[in-house]
């Protein structure tokens, strides 16, 4: 399951994943208004979450965090489309 969230400049996508051992592990990846893409980064622990709704809360906070990263690290890109 997937899902966006607005974030700074920008958004975040989110995707969960349930694993064999019924834990859910979680990935994000920041996307600029321009369409360009980080890479996507797990945002799960090595034992991952107990339900998918932490798994999405982690995803959505690490993105975040991502999102204001980029933003500090790309201001030209990300000022034009303010």
């Amino acid at each position: 399951m997937s899902l966006t969230v607005q974030a700074g400049r920008g958004w975040v996508d989110v995707r969960t994943k349930r694993r064999s051992d019924k834990r859910w592990e979680c990935e994000c990846r920041f996307v600029s208004p321009g369409g360009k893409c980080s890479s996507w980064i797990s945002a799960a622990s090595a034992e991952g979450y107990v339900s998918r709704e932490l798994a999405f809360s982690a995803g959505i906070l690490l993105g975040r965090e991502l999102a204001a990263r980029y933003a500090v690290l790309t201001p030209v890109e990300t000022t034009t489309y303010q």
